[in-house]
């Protein structure tokens, strides 16, 4: 192989491997960016839909606001398998369909009804795991819905 044909082979193999390894990177959202950890809330409502997928459990809980009107927020969760890890599984969710839930979540620092949760109260009285610790603030905080 030519020196010039065999140094462009590197160069290109070179800026293959850095795409690979910067591309995650770019492509996962920030906490911070996303939610204010300053801050922790706590939404009462019906659980109405769950998405078990990588890269994230999301769940769908419909509330009511201080004005009586029906909200729906969205909560995201850890990847499926630290959830699993935390001993929560697809079944808590799916047993809860159309039952009542309490979640703890950071909310979302765009002002839509969504959050980062930590921990959801089922139906049945457990309240299990499904987010990291991501609230940093002093006390209890937040409020109740």
């Amino acid at each position: 192989m030519k020196p010039v044909l065999k140094g462009m082979v590197q160069v290109t193999l070179l800026l293959f491997v850095i795409a690979i390894n910067v591309l995650p990177l770019v492509a996962h959202h920030g906490f911070q960016a996303e939610y204010d950890g300053s801050k922790v809330l706590y939404i009462t409502g019906t659980l109405t839909k769950f998405e078990w997928e990588n890269p994230h459990a999301y769940f769908w809980v419909e509330a009511k606001d201080t004005s009586g009107k029906v909200t729906t927020w969205v909560f995201e969760g850890a990847s499926p398998i630290a959830v699993k890890r935390t001993g929560t599984v697809r079944g808590d969710f799916a047993a809860n369909i159309g039952k009542t839930v309490t979640v703890r979540g950071i909310p979302g620092r765009d002002g839509t009804m969504k959050g980062a949760a930590e921990t959801i109260k089922l139906s049945d009285g457990r309240e299990v795991v499904v987010g990291g610790k991501r609230f940093f603030g002093d006390g209890k905080g937040g409020g109740e819905n």
